[in-house]
């Protein structure tokens, strides 16, 4: 058996996986998003409590027992998001929270490493909240830097490295070049390793803390969109897979990058392949913050969706950003903000829950069709994350999108991309492109109505004039200073 580990913004995710690829068991705990005094911040300490939480989940619902997991595990492999950033003391503990992936406000040191870089490097990402952190707490308080992932791999005792599953990403990660301009320390920035490569083994005092047995050996992973389109099998030209959470994106797997920088245009994980991606920076945020404030319980099944399915499509006229902190691709604006059109006396909560559900889906088809204008094809889209679960968003999706929308037996892809890896590892499988083949399998597909076609068609033309409106008078709003 395979342990693969998923970092979330919102939630801790452990999956424990046969080598056929069938789940055994699952296990999920929560984490939080801190808005601080330098944006939005994840604290490292919280995700070891919730990895032992997750695992204990997991363990009992495969029925085996602790003697008969450790007698039976392999393997376990970490992925998570980013760039989030962890600052480490020499005490191997974190100093003060992560920077967490939504964190743009390294503006200051962004600007002095995008002088040294000879380019604009966005704020985000990780050399510029390393070289705010290391302003403010001194290089003398800080021994090493890691992404989420691989700390919380080193924490459990893997040797410290970084994730690297193209040299390609060098330039997003540390860039080494850049690091030397600066003439910042090249040992506080852990050496990069490839995904599926042995990197350690669980330690004693881990084990003893979290649970997995100790020995076991620690497989090197992924960044967690690289590890879901593994996980859901995106590994051939045309198929896609959208990873649903707290953000989503249309990735899909093409033979060559995009032909300009409005896409996400990244290695695949597969070799020879690239990876093109586009979506909503808070689609599953959006779907949260209008379940609190429209007095709904929860954003599962039995709440906003259950709404949204009881209002016909097209959501009474009604139409809805979900654009709550600004969007990077396909649209690539950090100003735009979320909104409603369409309002009248008439309408009730339900028909603002079918337009936030169906804002979604919209999203998703504006990274398509801009995708498609680029000359690549898009045949069918694999749903991965929890929105996975719910029926009704997946239908609307297939209804939007106008292609088959599938959902994997094990939806929880960055984790199954993890036991991917795990395989690979340990020679199970070849490769990984392999072991994504072998060991994902889907579980149910929505085919698009054709009887609504029509309709989407229509909605999601106003949905993009609603679009562009917006665009320009945050552009306005800009231009005027206006908060």
């Amino acid at each position: 058996m395979y342990c693969g580990i998923d970092i979330g913004t919102s939630s801790v995710k452990c999956l424990i996986v046969d080598e056929s690829g069938t789940m055994l068991g699952t296990g999920r705990s929560a984490v939080g998003l801190y808005k601080g005094d330098l944006g939005y911040e994840a604290d490292p300490l919280e995700w070891l409590k919730s990895v032992a939480a997750a695992y204990a989940e997991a363990i009992a619902a495969t029925g085996f027992g602790e003697s008969g997991i450790k007698a039976r595990l392999r393997g376990v492999s970490v992925s998570g998001n980013g760039p989030t950033l962890v600052a480490v003391g020499r005490d191997g503990l974190p100093v003060g929270r992560a920077s967490s992936w939504m964190d743009r406000s390294a503006v200051e040191a962004a600007a002095t490493v995008s002088q040294a870089a000879g380019r604009t490097v966005d704020p985000s990402f990780y050399l510029p909240k390393a070289v705010r952190a290391l302003g403010l707490a001194g290089a003398e308080n800080i021994a090493m830097f890691f992404s989420g992932p691989e700390y919380l791999a080193f924490t459990l005792g893997a040797s410290p490295v970084s994730y690297l599953a193209d040299d390609f990403y060098d330039s997003f990660v540390w860039d080494r070049q850049v690091l030397s301009r600066l003439g910042l320390d090249a040992g506080m920035f852990p050496p990069y390793v490839a995904p599926a490569e042995r990197i350690g083994s669980v330690s004693v005092h881990a084990s003893e803390a979290i649970g997995l047995p100790a020995g076991l050996p620690i497989i090197s992973g992924f960044p967690d969109f690289l590890a879901a389109l593994v996980g859901s099998g995106a590994v051939r030209p045309g198929i896609a897979c959208d990873r649903s959470g707290s953000s989503e994106a249309l990735n899909v797997c093409a033979t060559r990058p995009f032909p300009d920088p409005s896409v996400f245009s990244l290695p695949h994980a597969i070799r020879g392949c690239w990876n093109l991606s586009g979506g909503l920076t808070t689609s599953g945020k959006a779907l949260e913050w209008f379940s609190g404030v429209s007095g709904y319980s929860g954003i599962g099944s039995d709440s906003v969706f259950q709404e949204a399915e009881r209002v016909a499509a097209g959501a009474g006229g009604i139409l809805f950003l979900p654009y709550m902190a600004g969007e990077r691709a396909p649209i690539w604006n950090p100003e735009l903000r979320g909104a409603f059109m369409g309002l009248s006396l008439s309408h009730g909560r339900q028909d603002l829950a079918r337009a936030v559900v169906e804002s979604i889906a919209f999203g998703l088809r504006l990274a398509a069709e801009r995708i498609r204008g680029g000359g690549f094809s898009i045949d069918v889209t694999r749903c991965s994350g929890g929105a996975a679960r719910d029926d009704v968003l997946c239908a609307i999706k297939a209804d939007v999108l106008g292609m088959p929308v599938e959902v994997p037996r094990t939806p929880e892809c960055e984790a199954m991309g993890d036991a991917c890896a795990c395989s690979v590892a340990l020679r199970d499988h070849a490769d990984l492109k392999e072991a994504s083949e072998s060991m994902v399998r889907v579980e149910s597909r929505f085919e698009p109505d054709t009887s609504k076609q029509a309709l989407y068609d229509e909605r999601y033309a106003e949905w993009k004039d609603f679009l562009e409106s917006t665009l320009g008078l945050t552009k306005k709003a800009s231009d005027t200073g206006t908060p």
